[in-house]
């Protein structure tokens, strides 16, 4: 005989599909599952007479009972008759298609229901309703080989990205699947028709995880998860072997490409350093492998190189950085390299001081989306032409990047066309001449506190940009504008005034040097 089960595990379990259930589940079990044939006067023949169409016995003690034909539409007598012949026989739970399948039962059956204390359940499908509910009350062995052999059957199945094969054992489990770090942050998952249960109000029942590390070995492994509505024990237990049994899968995968990952960037690593080795010069069987990879090796070309400042797993990683470029819209060749990633971009002719300001602009603010996930340090190089000149705005980029690591005010971010100008005035500004009429220049900011100061020397290095001022502050955009009108009205300088700019610039910069180590 098999246990009774409560009948809430039935009406959350996704793959049964329920759409609208009328009365509480409350503490009512159930233990068999009877689907009858035959049109609405035939069941409730069968309900009266407690045999089957073919003679056999009917017993519907704490069953849930399943006529296979929708009712008819309208206010119909014999459905009012179909609740009171269940509840009288025993019927935890009716359930039923409706005509319209729009899940809406009619009043009449919600008040008679509710009267006769019986549960109504309007199903989306007859059959998928009755092969989920016999799946559970067939016992835990049966669920978990069925639940076991579906997720190795899709796993055999040719699947050509991670989203795809967890969209596939999401289907084979009845539940979304996603993959998370041992944190519990999301990873990947694969949207789907499928959607997390919701426990019903009166089970107060908390949601379940499952996890399955994908690589065992490891102790900061990823995790497949499944999340679960109020579940049976046996539920879980089910779907955890499953899970399992897909972990190997997921593990394969990742393995494969991880190693792909790995024999393309040396590839490209070989690639660049002969470009490199060559100074450029390059040979046609060169063009023929440069053309395989989508570099462009012609035209005009600027180069930026990004030094991670923290340990980071730099092939995992690249995607994060190509796919900050992509949302900037930069078309971008990119590297891996022992401390980060270079790159450069490619135009077909020169582009003028407008495109490489905002070309300048964009990898500043892929640089912060980047952020997000590695702190970096990036320099860009001069606009050069033909393959030789990636070569030198490479060694330029290469350059900047250094210096940008001292260079925090400016969001760690330097470019060489605005650097060479810089340094030849500094040198300027460190005489003993200049020094005193900078510090009496921004005396006022300096009694005002320090963040004025700062935020003067972070706009004006970001070419008097709120918003890029306020992203290397971390503060509000409108913090920023306050600030900056503040300053204004304590120095009386104009800022849209260039040779201002450039004078505020120096002896911000100067002040900055002055200071005590």
């Amino acid at each position: 005989m098999i246990p009774p089960i409560p009948l809430w595990a039935i009406t959350n379990h996704v793959p049964a599909g329920v759409m609208e259930s009328v009365g509480e589940a409350g503490e009512k079990t159930v233990s068999s599952l009877a689907a009858l044939t035959g049109s609405l006067a035939d069941v409730n023949r069968q309900l009266r007479e407690r045999h089957t169409l073919d003679g056999d016995p009917l017993n519907l003690q704490d069953s849930i009972l399943l006529p296979l034909e929708p009712l008819p539409s309208g206010v119909s007598w014999d459905v009012e008759a179909l609740l009171a012949l269940a509840s009288a026989a025993g019927v935890v739970a009716l359930a039923v298609k409706l005509p319209n399948d729009d899940g809406a039962l009619p009043p009449n059956v919600k008040r008679l229901a509710e009267r006769l204390g019986l549960a109504v359940l309007a199903v989306h499908s007859t059959w998928q309703f009755g092969t989920a509910a016999q799946d559970l009350l067939s016992g835990a062995a049966h669920r978990q080989g069925l639940l076991i052999s579906r997720v190795a059957a899709e796993c055999r199945n040719p699947y050509g990205s991670l989203g795809h094969l967890l969209q596939r054992l999401g289907v084979a489990l009845g539940h979304p699947v996603t993959l998370v770090d041992p944190s519990g942050q999301l990873i990947s998952a694969e949207s789907s028709d499928l959607e997390p249960a919701t426990p019903p109000n009166d089970t107060k029942a908390a949601m379940t995880e499952v996890l399955a590390s994908v690589h065992r070995e490891q102790e900061n492994s990823p995790r497949l998860r499944v999340v679960l509505g109020p579940a049976l024990d046996r539920e879980q237990a089910a779907i955890r072997a499953a899970l399992e049994v897909a972990a190997i899968a997921v593990s394969e995968l990742l393995s494969r490409q991880r190693l792909e990952r790995e024999r393309d960037a040396r590839h490209r690593i070989a690639l660049l350093g002969q470009l490199i080795d060559h100074a450029g010069d390059v040979s046609p069987s060169f063009r023929a492998k440069a053309l395989e990879l989508g570099w462009t090796l012609d035209g005009y070309h600027m180069a930026f190189r990004v030094i991670t400042r923290e340990p980071v797993d730099l092939v995992a990683r690249k995607p994060d950085l190509d796919h900050a470029l992509q949302r900037e819209k930069i078309q971008a060749a990119t590297v891996e390299q022992s401390d980060g990633w270079t790159g450069w971009i490619s135009f077909p002719s020169k582009p003028g001081p407008a495109e490489v300001s905002r070309v300048s602009s964009a990898l500043r603010r892929a640089q912060r989306e980047l952020a997000a996930s590695v702190s970096t340090q990036f320099g860009v190089g001069r606009m050069q032409a033909q393959p030789e000149g990636i070569v030198r705005s490479l060694e330029e980029a290469n350059d900047a990047a250094r210096i940008a690591g001292a260079r925090e005010n400016s969001g760690y971010f330097v470019h060489v066309d605005r650097l060479d100008m810089a340094q030849l005035l500094l040198i300027w500004t460190r005489t003993d001449t200049f020094r005193p009429a900078a510090r009496e220049l921004l005396a006022p900011l300096l009694k005002a506190g320090p963040e004025l100061l700062q935020t003067l020397t972070t706009f004006l290095d970001c070419e008097s940009s709120l918003t890029e001022t306020a992203a290397i502050l971390n503060v509000h955009r409108n913090t920023v504008s306050d600030r900056i009108r503040r300053i204004q009205s304590l120095i009386a300088i104009n800022l849209e005034d260039p040779e201002a700019r450039l004078a505020l610039q120096l002896a911000c910069r100067s002040l900055l040097m002055d200071k005590p180590e």
